[in-house]
């Protein structure tokens, strides 16, 4: 009964595991080596991507996440770690998915419909069962200068 109790603790800590938001300006930057595609801008019309995972290192022992643009891999980021991607204006799917190291390795994404010249925030946390979910976050999209 004992190891029952044990392990149904264990299941409840490693399901339930939270991650704490990090805003993007207080976020260590990924290293250039971890940034595959989309890193620079082709002009000036083009949007920004500002992805950020939140911190955690209950949470799949701080393991980090891989960031698609259009199915196309553009980076790996870690616990508490942000970076700044660009892709051309119109229609995008961002999608993310947790690295070898944690479980539920399945893609999840949003569509962004991106506007020239704006930039957008995007969060990466875990959620139920420690999946990767992106989300929309604040601020707002707003144009960005550099």
């Amino acid at each position: 009964m004992r190891r029952l109790l044990l392990l149904g603790m264990a299941c409840v800590a490693l399901a339930g595991c939270e991650t704490t938001r990090v805003s993007p300006d207080q976020a260590r930057q990924v290293s250039a080596e971890d940034v595959y595609a989309f890193g620079r801008p082709s002009g000036p019309e083009y949007a920004r991507i500002v992805f950020t995972q939140d911190a955690g290192a209950m949470s799949c022992f701080g393991a980090g996440m891989q960031v698609f643009l259009n199915d196309r891999l553009a980076a790996e980021t870690s616990s508490g770690k942000s970076v700044k991607l660009y892709h051309k204006p119109g229609l995008v799917q961002l999608s993310i998915k947790n690295n070898a190291l944690c479980a539920g390795g399945d893609l999840r994404g949003l569509l962004l419909d991106l506007k020239p010249g704006y930039s957008y925030s995007v969060r990466g946390y875990r959620g139920t069962w420690d999946k990767a979910e992106p989300l929309l976050a604040s601020p707002e999209p707003f144009k960005y200068t550099k």
